[in-house]
């Protein structure tokens, strides 16, 4: 009577641990899974939209737009829902160790590569700022599907 339950135990075990890593569940035993960095912000009082959406497309674009070393950044602007109109600045990773490369400790510290990347964009960041009022938090997001 035992063992009947005991291999079927161990059969859905078995099942389960095959279908968290066949979905990529584990993303640190796996290939590599991105990673996005998301970061709300608003526009400061008297910024329009069309001035600022303008450098994004342009000028920011230019700076940050490009993948480089497996980070790239995007602005997104809220076309449906709560945030409807509201925008959100989105650094993409292709990996937890190519984010941890950029960014070794939770908070604000960058690391040696970041602060490389930083002298190109610096002057266009420096721009972005005065458009904008960043929250101080912030959330990454590891994928957990594929």
């Amino acid at each position: 009577m035992m063992r009947p339950i005991v291999l079927l135990s161990v059969l859905g075990t078995a099942f389960v641990a095959a279908a968290l890593w066949a979905r990529g569940a584990d993303p640190a035993e796996k290939a590599p899974v991105p990673v996005l960095s998301m970061r709300v912000f608003a526009l400061r009082p008297g910024v329009k939209a069309e001035d600022f959406e303008g450098f994004v497309r342009t000028e920011l674009a230019d700076a940050v737009g490009k993948e480089s070393g497996g980070m790239k950044m995007h602005i997104f602007k809220g076309d449906r829902g709560t945030r409807k109109g509201a925008y959100i600045l989105v650094w993409e990773f292709d990996s937890v160790s190519t984010r941890n490369q950029y960014f070794p400790r939770e908070g604000r510290g960058s690391g040696a590569a970041f602060d490389e990347i930083w002298q190109r964009i610096k002057g266009a960041m420096s721009k972005f700022n005065r458009y904008v009022q960043e929250e101080e938090t912030y959330t990454d997001y590891v994928a957990v599907t594929k």
